[in-house]
């Protein structure tokens, strides 16, 4: 056993975290240089231009591949501190909870693992402070005396997913509604247009409580809001489902790595713009007089549903003359879907995220900025901010 130590250890070589993230970043600008070499590619039409690029393409993505996996890290780091974190929550409220952990062996990007961690304390704590009932109240209503709470993640392609489901009381979407109304967050006529599901993101809002008292466990410190904005800066979403009486899920899915992002890229007037491909689910192509109106919006009927659509251009406070026939990207945000109606779509690009510029750092719908093949500037739209923001 002591010599296969010793030949494991021979094997492996420590690296400081510094230097892995120096080599993603080289990577970063490797990768935008493929992507300009692309761009040139399709101009000049070069057979000999063509090969070299081709084999440049794969040498970076087979670096790239390489490089993520030094810097993969179990969710199990994260996932290790919450069998504590659930007693002693319980233990402070009197309640019964059972804790269980699936997939803690999926592996994300080391700082993805990091960044994740204070959301996750926070849904775990919310669960069995919110979700949970007490021993009494669940055995009056035929359930065990102990609460059940589930961790879980999964990959799912370049993304990995992580739900923290309980079996308690579930939430009341018109008790959130009559919250938030009486708030002050939304007025009576928007409340009382909010579907169930917009009902419950009600709780993502900032200000919004579903308690009246501040304790040492919820409603103090990171609240939904701050959850759902970290998740975001993640490249991420949140979604909830929730059942009452039979408990309620929360839905979290980020990409494996924030160093690369598959995009597509899409044009509004002048300027080029770049979504997730991940929350893209088809570009499709309408009659103008195939829109319509409902409640002062514009909506297209797709295969027996209605589509909202947000223009870009318009969003963007941008002059728009709608052609004849519109250009739309079907785009996912949480449970709903909506058509961004845009000039042109440009194709697929990985690309490298950079920070947004300080003039539009804090405002809804952007994620970031990025460098594209033609050397231009485009940013990373966020597409649950787009679609609350359009809201």
């Amino acid at each position: 056993k002591a010599a296969a130590k010793a030949a494991d250890a021979e094997q492996t070589v420590r690296v400081d975290t510094k230097r892995l993230d120096a080599i993603v970043n080289l990577i970063g600008e490797l990768v935008l240089s493929r992507n300009r070499l692309k761009t040139l590619r399709t101009r000049l039409r070069d057979e000999e231009l063509d090969r070299a690029v081709s084999t440049l393409d794969i040498a970076t993505a087979r670096l790239q591949t390489a490089v993520m996996r030094t810097r993969m890290q179990p969710v199990s780091k994260v996932f290790a501190r919450f069998p504590k974190v659930a007693r002693d929550v319980a233990r402070t409220l009197s309640k019964e909870v059972e804790l269980e952990l699936i997939g803690a062996e999926t592996e994300l990007d080391r700082n993805l693992v990091e960044a994740l961690a204070d959301p996750l304390v926070h849904l775990v704590r919310n669960a069995i402070d919110h979700g949970i009932e007490s021993p009494a109240l669940r055995e009056a209503t035929g359930k065990p005396r102990s609460g059940h709470v589930r961790l879980s993640a999964q990959q799912e392609g370049d993304y990995v997913s992580i739900e923290i489901q309980d079996d308690g009381a579930g939430i009341d979407p018109e008790r959130l509604r009559e919250i938030a109304r009486n708030k002050g967050l939304i007025d009576a006529e928007a409340a009382a247009r909010l579907s169930t599901d917009e009902c419950l993101h009600l709780i993502f809002m900032p200000g919004f409580s579903t308690k009246a008292e501040v304790t040492d466990i919820s409603g103090r410190g990171v609240g939904m809001d701050v959850v759902q904005s970290r998740i975001r800066e993640l490249s991420g979403q949140i979604q909830i489902q929730s059942e009452l009486g039979r408990g309620s899920r929360f839905m979290i899915r980020v990409p494996l790595t924030l160093a690369i992002l598959p995009t597509l890229l899409v044009q509004a007037g002048e300027a080029v713009y770049a979504l997730p491909l991940a929350r893209v689910v088809e570009v499709l192509h309408a009659p103008q007089t195939s829109l319509g109106w409902f409640d002062g919006r514009a909506v297209l009927d797709r295969r027996s549903h209605t589509l909202p659509l947000i223009d870009l251009r318009r969003w963007l406070g941008v002059p728009a003359e709608q052609p004849p026939l519109l250009t739309v990207v079907l785009l996912q945000a949480g449970e709903t879907r909506f058509g961004l109606v845009v000039d042109q779509v440009r194709g697929r690009e990985e690309v490298v995220i950079k920070p947004l510029p300080r003039a539009l750092r804090g405002l809804p719908g952007y994620a970031g900025a990025t460098l594209i093949g033609d050397g231009r500037m485009a940013l990373i739209l966020d597409v649950d901010g787009l679609r609350s923001s359009d809201h």
